[in-house]
């Protein structure tokens, strides 16, 4: 198969069992660790490690995807270049819904877009992350795996635009760990940040899911009532 040849969606045996019991009426399949943060079981291990080796196999051909897809990471991966376009929008329309399920203050008109690459963690990589939000109503974060230590996920507050930098709260900074399959799902506004990589390689899908009607919409200059410094 060609490198720029379209990656097939995953099946409904690559998510995980949880997750399809929601699809099909069942609870939402999340723990919420802070307001507005939930963690979930979302892929199989071995469907994350076929993703993997898909890249890998497709990297190998030349440099397609090598521009970063944001100006955060210097190692990140254009996953859309290198044919994952297909199967990462199947994969937002599966998940989406949940988001919109979860953060209903942020998605209440509907998650219509996304902007979705794969971040890569590495000593001689990108090896931290620093303080930031996403431009993004509601972030996917799906570990693929990888056999390390560090890079562990820091949650600090939930805050509108006036008030991003405002001090840290001790009870608003977590460390999320992670681990192949699991996803954290969370407020694009929430501040967060990742620790230090201490060895090994960790690789992440990162899906922005976003709101065409929220976004075409008049931006507030006020405090938003979700904004947890007010």
């Amino acid at each position: 198969m060609d490198q720029a040849s379209e990656l097939a969606p995953l099946g409904d045996d690559d998510y995980a069992p949880s997750f399809r019991a929601w699809t099909r009426g069942g609870p939402a399949p999340s723990r919420e660790l802070l307001p507005r943060v939930h963690q979930l079981a979302l892929l199989s291990p071995e469907a994350c490690a076929r993703l993997l080796r898909e890249v890998d196999r497709r990297q190998e051909f030349g440099d397609r995807g090598a521009t970063p897809p944001n100006s955060m990471h210097d190692h990140a991966i254009d996953l859309r270049a290198l044919g994952f376009g297909t199967l990462l929008d199947a994969l937002h329309a599966r998940v989406a819904p949940l988001a919109e399920q979860l953060l209903p203050e942020f998605a209440a008109r509907g998650l219509d877009a996304h902007h979705s690459y794969l971040v890569d963690y590495s000593r001689g990589g990108d090896e931290d992350l620093g303080f930031h939000v996403d431009d993004a109503e509601a972030t996917i974060n799906i570990c693929l795996g990888g056999d390390f230590r560090g890079a562990e996920l820091v949650m600090m507050g939930l805050r509108c635009d006036l008030h991003r930098q405002t001090p840290v709260r001790a009870e608003e900074e977590v460390q999320i760990e992670h681990a192949a399959g699991i996803a954290v799902v969370h407020a694009g506004r929430h501040r967060h940040r990742v620790e230090r990589i201490r060895s090994g390689r960790r690789r992440n899908l990162i899906v922005w899911s976003r709101s065409s009607a929220r976004r075409a919409g008049p931006r507030s200059l006020e405090c938003a009532p979700w904004c947890a410094w007010s």
